[in-house]
């Protein structure tokens, strides 16, 4: 059953002000050069930087293209979809060739027979032609191989499905946010918000939290799509989903502001403004809330009052979630190097990648599979260290089919 329009209707008038707000002159920028790096032409590197996953032994690394490693070793084990061969010449298209789907640019979910991938949209055919929405969600099986797609959505879709029983949740720039019945393959419901989500949407129990670039957090009811409330005190967009932790909710907003929200009636706990633009997820850990900036700051604040527990500068962007391993954070930084810090302390001590990487950048999130720690650099070099003998265990780069040096 769609409700957009019921969904809408059941939000107050205040909220329809509050979602008539542009993102601001201050966001205009950045919010182009995402667009153009989603769309640009004659870039070697994909727009967005590499998403990346570990479930259930496998590696998944997004990048255009979705490639399943081997946790354990890093061989590849299959890719998705296959690039066609350049026809050369003019009309050709001015950039590399493009994949027969996609591009992707958001880790899949996986469930117990599926893989979920969300298809970034439109891919460019030549210098004049327009190219074929592919917007939507795509459904592979465990060797890879397409299933089912799901293409209701118009515009691309920028953030990692969500899974909750029988139900795979899509974030559009289409604003809209569609619930995907697995067994029927159709929406059980859709809401539409007032921009582009580029944010997971996060359920929970009874509840589907979606965060929005229009500067709302908004908690639906995971049977009909209706809105149960809404979080309007931000006055920038959200880019990315909340942290839910014992009943509260912590949630970044890009000009700094990080808010910790009661999860059952959308009231405000507490607000705490930080230095630098915040892009990714909060991590909530041993009741601290830890969060890296784009002014190059990790900050530790106390989960319960918001107050500042400690601070670490760093030599550029971070945009990831930091992740937690035995009493450590790790988060990755523009500047190729992956810190760590001390989870109480902020102390920094040694990083088991070793020396800062050479000429790219780790944007993407660290992931922790109870082994190996997993990261990802900008050129597609997907790395596998041991936070325990703090070194690497692996390193293979797949869009090149060869080991990295």
């Amino acid at each position: 059953m769609k409700t957009k329009q019921e969904g809408l209707q059941a939000i107050s008038g205040n909220h329809k002000t509050q979602r008539s707000k542009s993102l601001g002159p201050k966001w205009i920028g950045l919010a182009i050069l995402v667009i153009i790096s989603l769309t640009g032409c004659g870039r070697r590197v994909p727009a967005t930087w590499p998403s990346l996953s570990v479930q259930n032994g496998i590696v998944y690394l997004v990048n255009s293209q979705v490639y399943a490693l081997e946790a354990d070793t890093g061989n590849l084990i299959w890719d998705y979809p296959d690039a066609p061969q350049r026809s050369g010449g003019l009309l050709g298209g001015c950039s590399a060739p493009q994949p027969t789907d996609g591009p992707f640019t958001a880790a899949p979910v996986v469930g117990q027979d599926f893989v979920f991938l969300a298809s970034g949209g439109e891919q460019q055919q030549s210098l004049w032609g327009k190219g074929e929405n592919m917007a939507g969600l795509r459904v592979l099986n465990e060797f890879g191989t397409l299933q089912w797609t799901f293409k209701e959505p118009t515009k691309n879709a920028v953030a990692a499905p969500a899974m909750m029983g029988q139900t795979v949740y899509l974030a559009s720039s289409d604003h809209n946010v569609y619930a995907v019945d697995i067994d029927t393959r159709e929406a059980r419901w859709i809401f539409e918000t007032g921009n582009w989500v580029w944010a997971t949407p996060l359920p929970a129990g009874d509840t589907v939290y979606v965060a929005s670039m229009d500067h709302i957090l908004y908690a639906l009811d995971d049977e009909t799509g209706r809105v149960k409330w809404t979080f309007e005190h931000p006055s920038s967009a959200l880019p990315t989903a909340p942290a839910l932790a014992q009943d509260t909710l912590y949630l970044n907003a890009l000009d700094g502001y990080v808010y910790a929200v009661d999860a059952e009636t959308g009231k405000l706990v507490w607000e705490q403004k930080v230095q630098g633009s915040i892009w990714g997820t909060p991590l909530v850990q041993d009741g601290l809330v830890y969060v890296g900036t784009l002014d190059g700051v990790m900050i530790a604040l106390n989960a319960q009052n918001g107050q500042t527990v400690w601070t670490a500068k760093t030599e550029g962007e971070m945009r990831g979630t930091p992740a937690y391993v035995n009493g450590s954070i790790y988060i990755g930084c523009e500047n190729g190097k992956l810190y760590v810090f001390d989870a109480q302390t902020g102390a920094e001590s040694a990083s088991p990648l070793g020396e800062t990487l050479d000429k790219v950048s780790i944007f993407t999130s660290p992931v922790f599979d109870g082994q190996y720690l997993y990261i990802v650099a900008t050129d597609g070099t997907v790395f596998a260290l041991d936070p325990e003998e703090n070194m690497r265990v692996w390193q293979k780069n797949p869009l090149t089919d060869q080991e990295a040096e």
